[in-house]
């Protein structure tokens, strides 16, 4: 409940005035509709003139003493018009008060979904690498779409009904025991056991809710897992097969949700019980009152609208009291992911452009049993210089990538960019140096245009037409009919394998950053165009360090230094024609892929 309290009042923030005005407006409003209600037992009353001042309650003495200017009931029985009048105006009022609170609250509830829209997503956003490894992606849009949908219900509209019921009950009760305390007695002796019985559902309720929840985040993992992977599913042939496991899923979730839905339709049903009684006792309470000559007929009518005004809203409140099970499971999954601990990236030193060195650097993923990835990896590289990095799947290459990006911190040895030990340089500007080209890149819903100019900061047609041409992209961008504003597709769906790559490398380019990542981002194109490709990126830039994580020994030849990668350990350095002068896995791999391998000592060929 605390926790459901901070972040509504972290939705409300900046709104708070506009939002607590429209509580105002329903006050003003519960008063206008109760005073009118009022109205019908003076008009009563009056039709059979029965307004004796001497036995009248307070408030029925003041509303006469209004209507008639202070002149009396015979003022009343004389002008008979004036009751009418007095209730269209009471009706404006109404209306009017509504209508505000309406607007109001439509404007403010729509700024609240904004915002808590955006405190999600920007946690969302900021998130430590690691923990997108960790959570599940149907979770995380569960969380962002259908819970805060169900928090937003609750400051937006529950609440208000909440309060509703409160003022509706507090003025009605307070007019109907000043008019009669016997009949507020009997109406409301109910209530109390329509909140008890509500309150005992709450737990069952919000348990209930979970699991149907939760199972609908499964599904929604399941919808989000099959649109990542509808190649591979259309390639093998397993749409019958998804189709089983999501069968699975939905079946889970609709016995999850009967369940949860089961409950709160019982209650409703159940409810009415307490309804109709409340009802029926005070109108036949009120009726043996009238025939006793305790009370009037018109205190009768206004004792029935009364309760029945407080009856309705009151169920409705102990509904909304009894699914706030629901509210609460809702809380509990947004806040528990709002409590994971946000990336850090704006503290420490400036980063510099200079020289890469690895000094004995060993990494370990948290959750692979301390089993080390990198192993005592060493190797430096200055301005203008390419590393081609080579080795076995799982041999720790791309590792090396995101240590460079502060995506992992190493376990132990030390990284370093122009001297400074990059623990100590912000993650914003470190990565600012850095462009990370992946071998299956990801690229936006948009135009090829918007996909390539993404992370610059403005849109100079000259750098993006300049970096496609680098990435040797642009004549097929030509090829489209639409040219560069042609849509790419859902992750560039529409695009080869190659096109795509391509396309990530001019973006890549046209950041301008001091620092390229080719994480194994040249295996869809062919050698001619591998080799236009690194060409062009030389000749753009003789400053760039260019780090090349690649199989083909065709990519990694012409780098200035090149290491292979074993077990996560550095099993050979050197250049092309150092590691193919000595045995080992790089001539090996050289001899498989058909490169000219020569003699060693003499001997033969291998």
């Amino acid at each position: 409940m605390k926790d459901l309290l901070s972040f509504c009042k972290k939705a409300i923030k900046g709104n708070g005035l506009v939002y607590f005005l429209s509580y105002f407006l329903q006050l003003f409003m519960v008063a206008g509709t109760v005073f009118s209600s009022f109205l019908s037992k003076i008009l009563v009353d009056a039709l059979q003139r029965n307004l004796d001042m001497a036995s009248m309650d307070p408030l029925s003495r003041l509303t006469v003493n209004m209507l008639s200017l202070g002149q009396g009931p015979q003022y009343i029985y004389d002008h008979m018009y004036v009751l009418p009048i007095a209730l269209l105006i009471s009706a404006a009022y109404i209306f009017l008060f509504a209508v505000s609170r309406m607007l109001t609250r439509f404007i403010v509830a729509n700024a609240i979904h904004k915002r808590m829209q955006m405190m999600l997503y920007e946690h969302l956003v900021r998130l430590p690498y690691e923990e997108y490894k960790k959570q599940k992606s149907g979770d995380l849009i569960q969380c962002c779409t259908r819970d805060i949908d169900v928090i937003r219900r609750f400051i937006g509209l529950e609440a208000s009904q909440l309060t509703y019921t409160f003022f509706i009950f507090v003025l009605c009760a307070s007019v109907l025991a000043s008019v009669s305390w016997k009949l507020f007695l009997v109406g409301t002796f109910l209530f109390p056991a329509l909140f008890i019985y509500s309150f005992l559902l709450i737990k069952t309720v919000r348990r209930r809710y979970r699991a149907a929840d939760d199972s609908e985040a499964m599904v929604m993992d399941a919808i989000s897992n099959n649109l990542n992977a509808v190649r591979v599913v259309k390639a093998y042939e397993a749409e019958n097969k998804e189709m089983d496991h999501f069968e699975e899923k939905i079946q889970d979730y609709e016995k999850k949700f009967v369940s949860w839905r089961r409950l709160s339709s019982f209650f409703f049903s159940s409810s009415d019980i307490f309804i109709f009684m409340s009802r029926t006792i005070a109108v036949l309470y009120a009726l043996f009152l009238v025939f006793d000559n305790q009370i009037t007929p018109g205190t009768a009518v206004i004792a029935y609208t009364f309760v029945n005004m407080m009856v309705w809203p009151m169920r409705d409140s102990a509904m909304r009291i009894s699914n706030f099970g629901q509210t609460l499971a809702s809380s509990d999954r947004v806040n528990a992911f709002l409590k994971i601990q946000l990336e850090d990236t704006s503290t420490g030193k400036k980063a510099t452009f200079g020289d890469i060195v690895f000094d004995d650097v060993s990494f370990a993923y948290p959750d692979e049993n301390t089993i080390d990835v990198l192993r005592h990896v060493s190797f430096s590289l200055k301005k203008g210089e390419t590393l081609a990095i080579l080795g076995k799947t799982g041999s720790g290459k791309s590792t090396i990538a995101g240590l460079l990006m502060r995506l992992y911190e190493p376990t132990g040895g030390k990284i370093t960019v122009d001297g400074k030990d990059i623990s100590t340089l912000s993650k914003d500007s470190l990565r600012k140096m850095i462009a990370p080209v992946l071998q299956d890149p990801f690229l936006f819903s948009k135009s090829v245009k918007d996909n390539i100019g993404i992370a610059m900061e403005d849109d100079n047609e000259e750098t993006i037409t300049s970096s496609a041409q680098l990435a040797q992209v642009e004549e097929n961008i030509l090829a489209f009919k639409e040219g560069y504003e042609t849509p790419v597709g859902d992750k560039g769906v529409t695009l080869s394998g190659g096109q795509r790559q391509r396309l990530a490398i001019a973006r890549a380019l046209a950041a301008k950053r001091e620092i390229l990542l080719l994480d194994d981002s040249l295996s869809a194109v062919d050698a001619s165009t591998d080799l236009a490709i690194r060409k062009g990126l030389h000749d753009a830039n003789d400053s760039l360090i260019t780090i090349i994580v690649t199989h083909r020994i065709n990519t990694a030849k012409d780098a200035n230094k090149i290491i292979v990668l074993d077990d996560g350990a550095v099993l050979e350095a050197g250049t092309h024609d150092e590691l193919l002068m000595r045995p080992g896995l790089y001539r090996d791999i050289a001899t498989i892929q058909g490169v000219n391998v020569p003699a060693l000592n003499g001997k033969e060929e291998r």
